[in-house]
């Protein structure tokens, strides 16, 4: 057996960066992912083996997360609040799915190395706790669906929102196509974008499909791919997608859009 090389072969879990919608979470203390499965195990008739199978229904995500002033990413994009609102109000009674995802960076942080992603995140928050002389803290957990992994020297997630015209955009970088399933995206999502207040008036999760992002950096929705949403209210499109590029954010070529950025 070779010898491992413990520094370089085994990155430290604070060695990942995590993103919500875009938005880097940067007191993030502890992930704890999970699937939510079933088995099933039935005997038949003429058999003496029963028929086994493992049903997973979907990916379970736990948070633990430091409160920052000025930096509360995941509770604005889970209250569907612009973070460049100067005052900013949170409804506990409603949350919306979000996107995430934890982009893993190499032993001397020189290049991504692999990433997981967590689409459709349904969560919400504990009340914050914390001693008198203990920074406060949530905890935010629930539901998403089950979980990707991908490994690889520079290979990450990167995410862009485009401006979209008759249904037709394009992105800036060219997306990494998934090895899993040959798609150039992992999550789309549909929006009516208020460019003057930046709020988000109207959004849809799409199904990806393989005409909806190509490898020609083109983005295209059609009417069949909605289904709460009139194709003539989409105006612009946030997408998610593996990419293969030097360096790491924010300095390296890896696009990181908000989902409430302004269209470039």
């Amino acid at each position: 057996m070779a010898k491992i090389n413990e520094s370089t072969q085994l990155p430290l879990e604070r060695k990942y960066q995590v993103f919500v919608n875009g938005y880097e979470l940067q007191t993030v203390s502890g992930i704890t992912p999970g699937l939510a499965s079933r088995e099933l195990n039935t005997p038949v008739y003429g058999s003496d083996d029963s028929l086994k199978d493992t049903i997973t229904d979907n990916g379970t995500l736990t948070l633990d997360v430091l409160e920052k002033s000025n930096n509360n990413y995941l509770m604005d994009n889970l209250c569907n609040v612009n973070p460049s609102d100067s005052v900013k109000g949170y409804n506990f009674a409603s949350f919306t799915k979000v996107a995430m995802w934890p982009n893993r960076k190499s032993y001397d942080n020189s290049k991504y190395i692999g990433c997981e992603f967590y689409g459709r995140v349904s969560m919400t928050p504990s009340g914050k706790s914390g001693a008198p002389n203990e920074w406060s803290s949530r905890t935010f957990s629930g539901l998403c669906d089950a979980p990707l992994k991908f490994e690889g020297d520079n290979v990450a997630i990167a995410a862009e929102k485009v401006s979209i015209t008759a249904g037709a955009g394009t992105l800036t970088n060219v997306p990494y196509q998934r090895p899993d399933n040959s798609l150039y995206a992992l999550y789309v999502v549909a929006l009516d974008w208020d460019a003057v207040n930046g709020d988000i008036d109207k959004s849809e999760i799409l199904t990806v499909t393989a005409t909806m992002v190509e490898a020609d950096k083109s983005v295209t929705i059609v009417a069949g791919d909605l289904n709460e949403m009139a194709i003539g209210d989409v105006n612009a499109a946030y997408v998610v997608y593996l990419y293969s590029g030097s360096g790491i954010y924010p300095t390296g070529a890896i696009e990181m859009d908000g989902l409430y950025s302004a269209l470039a």
